[in-house]
C-alpha cells in the first residue's frame, strides 16, 4: 500500500498538468496510467504536429464548447492560452503560431517533444509515475480514496480523474473512468461521437473527394426546426462530409436530423435573381461557366450539372424555370437527411461523459464526493478541432490542483 495526497488517474493533457500542478505545491502526487506510456492522446494530436492551443484570449474560447463553453470560464481565466503558451517557453519549446489557421504548435512541431518535456517535468517535480497499471476499483473509504489493482494498492485524500472519453479507442481511451465515476455516485450522460465525420442518406460526391469549400453556411434541422446555424470549412471524402464545420458541428447531430449547405452564400431568391439578369444580359453564356463565377470548383460544377439533369453545353437561355430553380435549391439550400455520425474509431473527440452538473466549475470537484475531482474529456464538454480540447483539459486539471487541499 502506498499513500500520497494526491493520485492522478490518467495521463492525458488535464491529468499530467493537475499532476504538476499539484507537486509544484508540494504534494505528493502518483500519476496512473494504464496504456504502456503517458500521454497517447497529445502523441496522435494535430497528426503527430501537437495543435496544443489557439489564439484568442479565454472569453473567445468560451462559444468553442457548445452550449457547455460557461462551465470552463473559471479554468480558463486561472490557466488561459498565454499561460499554456508560457509555461512550454519557460520548459525550453516555444509555441509557434500557424496565422492561417489560428492554430499553436510546438516549434518542433512533434508531439513527441511535447511528451517528453512533460514527462521531464514530471520527473523533476518527483512525481510517482506509473505506467501499465489497470485499475480494478476506486472506493472512497471514510476520508481517503484507496485505488484498487492486481498489483497493489493506492491510497490519497484526493483523487482526479483524467481519463478521457471513448475516441481513439486504438490508443486506450475506452471509457474506464466513467465506470469508476458511476460506482463513485456521479451520473453518465450517454458518450457520443463528436468532432466526426457525417454520413447523409444517398450521398451523391464519391468521386469529388478531396474538394474542399471556405466559409459555407451550415444548418442543422430537426422536425423543420433550426437546431443550429454555422459557418465553416467543409470537405467532401469518398463516403461523407468532414472538414472543420462539419467537425466542429457534429455534436448536435441528433436522430432524425437534417443538415443544409450554402456552397456560394446567396440565398435561393438572391440566386434566381441573379441567373435572370444574366440570362436577359448574357443568354449565350453557359450556365456551367455561368457558375464557375462563384468560384466553385469545376469538377464540382460539374457533378452539380449532372445531379440536377443539365448539360454543360446548355445556354442560360435554354435553361428552363424548373431546372432553375433545382440548381437554386442545390446550391443555395441542400438539404441532406444524416444517416449518422462517424463512430468513436472515427471521432476526435466524446460528447457526453460524466454530467456538469455535479461539478463544481469552480474548483473542478465533485459535488457529491469530498476530495474527487475531474478534468479533461471524461466530463460532458467536448471543444472545437483547434486546440480547444487540450486546453481545456489542461485548465481543468490546473485549476483542479489549484483547488485542493493536502
Amino acid at each position: 500500500m502506498k499513500n500520497f495526497d494526491l493520485i492522478v488517474v490518467g495521463g492525458g493533457p488535464g491529468g499530467i498538468f493537475a499532476a504538476i500542478t499539484a507537486a509544484e505545491k508540494g504534494f505528493k502526487v502518483a500519476l496512473l496510467e494504464k496504456n504502456k506510456r503517458i500521454g497517447n492522446k497529445i502523441l496522435v494530436a494535430g497528426s503527430g504536429k501537437c495543435n496544443l492551443t489557439h489564439v484568442g484570449k479565454p472569453k473567445d474560447f468560451l462559444d468553442k464548447y457548445g452550449e457547455s463553453g460557461k462551465f470552463l470560464k473559471e479554468a480558463l481565466n486561472k490557466f488561459s492560452p498565454d499561460k499554456l503558451r508560457e509555461f512550454f517557453a519557460e520548459n525550453g519549446l516555444s509555441l509557434v503560431l500557424v496565422e492561417e489557421s489560428g492554430k499553436f504548435f510546438p516549434s518542433t512541431f512533434s508531439s513527441v517533444d511535447v511528451v517528453s518535456l512533460l514527462r521531464t517535468k514530471l520527473t523533476k517535480l518527483n512525481v510517482q509515475i506509473v505506467e501499465n497499471f489497470k485499475i480494478e476499483e476506486i472506493l472512497k473509504v471514510n476520508d481517503e480514496f484507496h485505488i484498487v489493482s492486481d498489483k497493489e494498492e493506492y491510497r490519497a485524500k484526493n483523487v482526479l480523474l483524467a481519463t478521457g472519453g471513448k475516441s481513439y479507442p486504438g490508443i486506450g481511451t475506452t471509457g474506464d473512468g466513467y465506470i469508476f465515476a458511476k460506482n463513485l455516485g456521479h451520473k453518465i450522460v450517454p458518450p457520443q461521437p463528436a468532432l466526426a465525420p457525417i454520413f447523409v442518406k444517398e450521398y451523391k460526391f464519391e468521386e469529388l473527394s478531396g474538394i474542399s469549400f471556405q466559409d459555407v453556411k451550415i444548418i442543422f434541422w430537426k422536425e423543420n426546426k433550426k437546431l443550429i446555424e454555422k459557418m465553416g470549412s467543409i470537405l467532401l471524402t469518398h463516403t461523407n462530409f468532414s472538414g472543420p464545420g462539419i467537425l466542429d458541428n457534429s455534436r448536435y447531430v441528433e436522430s432524425g436530423t437534417y443538415m443544409e449547405i450554402n456552397y456560394i452564400g446567396l440565398d435561393c431568391e438572391g440566386f434566381n435573381k441573379n441567373i435572370i439578369e444574366s440570362i436577359n444580359t448574357d443568354g449565350k453564356k453557359t450556365v456551367k461557366k455561368y457558375l464557375l463565377k462563384y468560384m466553385l470548383p469545376e469538377r464540382f460544377v460539374k457533378k452539380i450539372l449532372t445531379i440536377s439533369e443539365i448539360s454543360e453545353d446548355l445556354k442560360l437561355s435554354e435553361l428552363s424555370k424548373i431546372k432553375r430553380e433545382n440548381l437554386a435549391r442545390m446550391l443555395t439550400s441542400n438539404k441532406m437527411e444524416i444517416s449518422k455520425v462517424g463512430n468513436f474509431e472515427m471521432a476526435m473527440v466524446t460528447k457526453g461523459g460524466v454530467s456538469l452538473e455535479e461539478i463544481n466549475s469552480k474548483t473542478m470537484e465533485s459535488k457529491k464526493v469530498r476530495g474527487l475531482y475531474f478534468a479533461g474529456e471524461i466530463l460532458d464538454i467536448d471543444g472545437d478541432t483547434g486546440g480547444y480540447n487540450i486546453q481545456g483539459a489542461c485548465s481543468m486539471g490546473v485549476l483542479a490542483s489549484k483547488s485542493m487541499g493536502k
